[in-house]
């Protein structure tokens, strides 16, 4: 390299280095500037209140993740960097200390062995409605008895709506709306496009504004493609408690659903979600007959459990969460020591984790003996269910077998159930 240097200023004139520099030598600089990025893998660690995560890749640290982990906004702490053909040997180093390993980096995934230890999470689902005929009754299509109070809010408030692609409704709908509104909602998660790249971004999309007497207080950026109409970011004016209490967010949703039906769209795609069964947002879009779909703009998390220490157990039973294995979504439901319930309890909530989606089955994974003792129970309440739902049994077993007895399930389909004992009990 320094010969090179030496040689490029004794051969080439004065006049023409800084030129040169400028088209070839700086550009090459900063490609391999990117290229080692690429290559070397920032490595992070977080260990408190007995729970040590790693972290590996440049977009490993979600704060989303790391709040449900330690029910705060910790900063993880680097401690290293590990270049892609060595990620095995460092997953294989750590998995002996850590409960669980976090990969997650745009540009590479895991490969080989580990990869297929690994639960692979999406970090986000979409929720899909299939809207009936245009000559159908939509309010008796959608009258049930989880919507049937946010539908009595929406008509108590006398809210209207108008659809509009004017340049000033969509500036005062980012400023007054949608800022305040995630500001409010996620706090130091909070991740919000600048003005500039968010106008080029939906500037060609509508906004529903809806209106509570003659005033405009929340809207919903939507975009209709052939007879789908997506529902894209939505704000609420100033994050107004009190237009949240009289059913501002219901009502973007419900007009959106009443604008698509009106046009004739076979579906509406609702805004994504986190893929946690627990997640507000996921729940919400639940009651209006919302399917969950895959949804893969963002690069997904990949997700290591590496032993059955009390903590893990913890997270695993207050966050279940939707991961996808062999190109299948699976919901994972797990019961522990942490999780108290009688039958009807039970009953309830695994229902309330329950969700219908393409291609998605329910695994309700069983961390002790205790749960596994109550597997008849079990069994009856999933048979109630109209998605596929199936029983493992891990009370036996370390929580680093779970991604290999999903991924059996196939097989099981193909073969005889004997073949797998640890598959306590399966349906579809």
């Amino acid at each position: 390299m320094i010969l090179i240097k030496k040689a490029f200023n004794q051969y080439v004139p004065a006049r023409l280095q800084q030129p040169l520099r400028r088209l070839f030598i700086e550009p090459l600089k900063e490609v391999g500037r990117i290229i080692l990025k690429d290559i070397w893998l920032p490595i992070y660690r977080i260990e408190q209140s007995g729970l040590t995560a790693i972290l590996i890749g440049h977009q490993a640290c979600d704060p989303y993740l790391i709040n449900l982990l330690y029910a705060e906004y910790l900063k993880p702490i680097r401690i290293g960097t590990v270049p892609i053909w060595s990620l095995s040997r460092v997953m294989r180093r750590w998995q002996e200390k850590a409960d669980v390993i976090i990969f997650r980096n745009r540009r590479f995934r895991p490969r080989g062995a580990f990869a297929r230890r690994m639960l692979i999470m999406p970090y986000y689902v979409a929720q899909s409605i299939d809207l009936p005929p245009p000559d159908a009754d939509l309010l008796a299509f959608f009258y049930n008895s989880t919507t049937r109070r946010d539908l009595k809010r929406i008509r108590d408030a006398e809210f209207k709506y108008e659809i509009t692609q004017d340049p000033a409704q969509l500036d005062f709908f980012y400023h007054q709306m949608l800022r305040p509104f995630i500001q409010d909602r996620h706090r130091d998660a909070a991740d919000i496009l600048p003005w500039d790249a968010f106008r080029l971004a939906y500037e060609k999309m509508e906004l529903l504004l809806l209106h509570k007497a003659g005033q405009p207080v929340a809207g919903n950026l939507n975009l209709q493609t052939n007879d789908c109409y997506t529902l894209h970011v939505l704000g609420v004016l100033n994050a107004d408690k009190e237009l949240l209490k009289a059913g501002t967010i219901a009502a973007c949703y419900w007009f959106s659903i009443v604008e698509a039906h009106r046009r004739g769209c076979a579906t509406v795609s609702m805004q994504c979600a986190r893929p946690f069964l627990k997640d507000g947002v996921l729940a919400y879009k639940k009651k209006w007959r919302g399917r969950i779909v895959a949804d893969h703009r963002e690069r997904e998390l990949w997700i290591l459990p590496c032993g059955n220490r009390p903590p893990m157990h913890r997270f695993l039973e207050e966050n279940p969460f939707i991961c996808e294995q062999d190109d299948r979504l699976v919901s994972l439901i797990f019961l522990g020591s942490h999780t108290v319930l009688n039958d009807k309890e039970l009953s309830s909530y695994l229902r309330d984790c329950h969700f219908q989606g393409d291609r998605l089955s329910t695994y309700v994974v069983l961390l002790n003996g205790e749960w596994a003792a109550r597997t008849e129970t079990i069994e009856t309440i999933l048979r109630e269910l109209p998605q596929p739902s199936h029983i493992l049994d891990l009370s036996n077993d370390s929580l680093a077998e779970l991604p290999e007895l999903i991924s059996n399930w196939q097989d099981l389909r193909h073969g005889s159930p004997s073949e797998f004992p640890e598959l306590a009990y399966s349906r579809s």
